[in-house]
């Protein structure tokens, strides 16, 4: 009865504040992941590490504040949209993470009219100042806080945390972090939904029991091993590149105590608010040494089983994705493209036969002899080199070992995704080297080559990450 009664009240105040901003439109059938948010009266981005969502429902709102669930009453009218203080999990993630969401929880609670159009979600206040923007989320399964059941020690082979101990995730737009049972990590990941890479991974430094840090590694290694992510019922299984279960998660859900439904804001006064220190969701962004960047964040692609190329799969951009920055290459026989690479990456403008071709973390110096630079992903043109004899080459049994290839549609052109590590000197990379490549075929201008070389490790993934991001994103000309 108190719930009726505060939702007629919620509904009264409602009907009284329909006229001011906001349009309104369909808050429920959409999770609402948050873009910005109101700083003394600036609309601020979310910075890569911080992550709040929303979800509107027969008359509840819940979701991700930031640091954990959240779960509030609210009543939309017209334009009108009045939501009660929220509860949340008792947990904290340290002072910026927990300011940013005490504040995000305290303009929520402030709402009073909403725009909902053309997938943003705007959230207004008393007046006409905008408290909240929301864009309708795209298809990532991860978002949000995760307890993990088990972990793969061993390729089949699961157990479950040790008794006193828990591990969990929190996944939020690109970085995720957690509980490894004694130490908290976290660290990179990137998604689009089925193909998932996640790491490098750092914790901290507390002395653990033999025990549980024998747990800890082997759950961050299975973590790091990850390659695709499955929804199954209630739980979200993370396997490897063959398919065996690395890592399962469920949902953790719940807040503690309940909305106060009958504390229904009134038109005079906004809601009591969370508590709301400064915000300061997360750490400045790393200086971006290339001119403008494309807005927005990304990274890997969705695999596919090998297949005609003809009948591959085009490799969709991941989402959310790292912001990246573009460049323009002129290749051989006429070729020309448009690549894309993480904005605080480096790249090369001149020369001409150089440019936009090798890309890496660090600034790159041109040595004497251009024939002697190397780069964590490079770009190569062999016009004289036709696809499948390419194809041939690089899954060359006498040259390469552990070779995996699949089948992709890259910018229009059928490509193939190779992965081998060299067991011959004359594949020119060096014994024990692993390249990961992506080969497209131009047609009678030849064989291109996205690839990068190095041994298995973290570089090595994140650079492979990068290579599935660019292919994601390359738009290539060939003359036909």
């Amino acid at each position: 009865m108190r719930r009726l009664a505060a939702l007629a009240a919620l509904a009264l105040l409602a009907a009284a504040c329909s006229t001011g901003s906001g349009t309104g439109g369909l808050l429920e059938g959409t999770r609402w992941v948050l873009r910005s948010y109101n700083d003394n009266g600036n609309q601020v981005l979310l910075e890569a590490g911080a992550f709040a969502d929303a979800e509107f429902a027969a008359d509840r709102v819940h979701g991700f504040g930031g640091c954990g669930d959240y779960d509030a009453v609210y009543r939309a009218n017209g334009r009108a949209l009045i939501v009660s203080d929220a509860a949340t999990t008792l947990q904290s993630c340290g002072s910026e993470v927990d300011a940013f969401q005490g504040t995000y929880l305290s303009l929520l609670g402030q709402s009073r009219a909403f725009s909902e159009r053309q997938e943003t979600l705007t959230i207004f206040g008393s007046g006409v100042e905008i408290l909240l923007v929301y864009d309708a989320a795209s298809a990532n399964p991860l978002l949000g806080a995760w307890a993990v059941d088990s972990y793969a020690i061993a390729p089949g082979s699961q157990v479950g945390p040790i008794e006193g101990t828990s591990l969990s995730a929190i996944f939020r737009l690109t970085k995720v972090s957690g509980s490894s049972g004694c130490n908290t990590f976290d660290g990179p990941y990137a998604t689009n939904g089925n193909v998932a890479a996640i790491g490098p991974l750092a914790t901290t430094r507390l002395a653990c029991a033999d025990d549980i840090n024998s747990q800890e590694q082997a759950f961050l290694a299975a973590m790091q091993g990850v390659a695709f992510v499955e929804p199954r019922g209630g739980v979200l299984l993370l396997t490897d590149r063959n398919g065996n279960i690395n890592v399962v998660l469920s949902r953790q859900r719940g807040a503690t105590g309940s909305p106060a439904p009958t504390a229904a804001p009134t038109a005079e006064a906004s809601p009591t608010p969370s508590p709301s220190p400064t915000p300061s969701p997360s750490p400045k962004p790393t200086p971006k040494p290339t001119a403008s960047a494309t807005p927005k964040p990304t990274a890997s692609p969705s695999s596919a089983p090998s297949s005609a190329p003809t009948a591959a799969p085009t490799v969709a951009p991941p989402s959310p994705l790292p912001e990246t920055t573009k460049c323009s290459l002129d290749g051989a026989g006429g070729a020309s493209a448009k690549i894309f690479y993480p904005v605080d990456w480096y790249t090369i403008d001149a020369p001409t036969a150089l440019a936009c071709r090798f890309f890496d973390p660090e600034p790159i110096i041109i040595p004497t002899d251009p024939f002697q630079l190397e780069a964590a992903v490079e770009i190569h043109f062999q016009p004289n080199l036709s696809y499948q004899d390419a194809i041939t080459a690089a899954t060359d049994p006498v040259m390469w070992g552990a070779v995996t290839s699949t089948a992709y549609t890259v910018a229009g052109y059928p490509a193939t995704v190779v992965e081998a590590t060299s067991t011959n000197a004359a594949s020119g990379v060096p014994v024990g080297t692993s390249r990961y490549a992506y080969i497209l075929d131009l047609g009678a201008n030849g064989t291109a080559f996205l690839q990068t070389t190095g041994t298995l490790g973290d570089d090595f993934d994140t650079n492979t990450a990068t290579v599935d991001l660019m292919a994601s994103l390359a738009k290539v000309s060939a003359p036909t």
